[in-house]
């Protein structure tokens, strides 16, 4: 005991250190205690080393995102600064407003075999990015990105779509002049918003112009699927929000045998976003955010299409487009190529 005392009063320094990793240790089992870190992180190195590299519990990830096999949903760390998406692998998962039973034994959340009537509740998944500083009041800050909704998905053929109907915008109507999509029902305007959508004549019944819900009233559609908010990024993100779920809810209650498809907005190119404070992609990703909060993966789904026009979210791609906002007609495809790759089992409609 003498030399130990000895030692440590020509050695103070060694006192130090000793004293700092038992408070660093102690300090850490309190806080695991508290619940801020996890007690299996010693299992692979001190609780020293946990206190000082902050760790925290761990969280589960779910096991797919609804992408094509072999994508990813880590973000660009290399993306124009005007977006910033550097982004963590991290996802996480929002409930949705309503709640629906499971009627299923065996869950296919995440992909394995389909079974018949499986109809359980799958809330919409996120990507969490760096923080994007909104540059505009009429919307938020982006801190995550809305992903397609959870499903195991199947590639269809074009028969899918012969009872499915397309409802939006100018992009809509590039879709339906350009994509191949031949067998379904249109209903679409250049300038097209949330607050027209019921009320303005944007359907054909027997070569007559017609209003969506005159549409919806005369025939039934497996499938709906709806793109708008271009035109609405000079709204405010809630009111949009509040407006096109509305919108959304009469179209169920017309067609409520349906399954709608709500398409988040399509991006601009990156230069464009960088360049315009209020059509911009943070602007877009806010207001897809405020809508997909709303899938439920029985009767509404959330599709993020720009994963087939963009390179990890920074924007759409400049050469598949001819103005910064619209696709060039032999880029369609790609659209449509997308909602195939990401078709429903037919148990769904029963």
């Amino acid at each position: 005991m003498k030399k130990i005392m000895d030692c440590i009063r020509e050695c103070p320094l060694l006192l130090m250190i000793v004293l700092s990793a038992l408070i660093f240790t102690a300090v850490a089992y309190v806080k695991v205690l508290l619940g801020d870190y996890d007690l299996k992180v010693t299992m692979d190195h001190p609780m020293l080393v946990s206190v000082i590299l902050e760790e925290k519990p761990s969280s589960e990830k779910p096991e797919s995102m609804g992408y094509e096999e072999g994508s990813t949903t880590e973000a660009s760390t290399d993306t124009e600064a005007s977006t910033d998406t550097e982004a963590s692998t991290e996802v996480s998962t929002e409930a949705t407003e309503t709640t629906t039973e499971a009627t299923t034994e065996e869950s296919t959340l995440g992909g394995g075999t389909s079974h018949a009537n499986v109809k359980i509740e799958r809330p919409t998944i996120y990507l969490d990015v760096k923080k994007r500083k909104s540059r505009n009041d009429c919307y938020n800050d982006v801190k995550k990105i809305a992903l397609t909704t959870d499903y195991p998905y199947e590639k269809k053929t074009k028969d899918y779509f012969k009872d499915a109907l397309f409802v939006g915008d100018s992009r809509v109507e590039g879709l339906a002049l350009y994509s191949g999509i031949d067998n379904a029902d249109f209903a679409y305007m250049e300038g097209l918003t949330v607050q027209g959508l019921m009320d303005l004549k944007i359907a054909k019944l027997d070569d007559k112009s017609v209003t969506l819900p005159e549409l919806l009233q005369e025939k039934a559609y497996k499938k709906i699927f709806v793109m708008l908010g271009v035109n609405e990024l000079g709204y405010n993100t809630d009111y949009y929000v509040d407006e096109y779920i509305k919108k959304i809810n009469e179209i169920q209650e017309l067609q409520p045998d349906a399954i709608v498809f709500m398409m988040g907005c399509m991006y601009v190119t990156s230069e464009y976003s960088k360049n315009n404070d209020i059509i911009n992609n943070d602007n877009i990703d806010d207001k897809n955010n405020g809508i997909a909060k709303f899938a439920n993966g029985i009767d509404l789904f959330y599709f993020d299409v720009n994963t087939a026009l963009s390179d990890d979210h920074s924007g759409l791609k400049e050469e598949y487009t001819w103005d910064d906002i619209h696709l060039q007609a032999q880029y369609y495809e790609l659209w449509e190529n997308f909602l195939l790759e990401h078709g429903l089992n037919d148990d769904m409609w029963e």
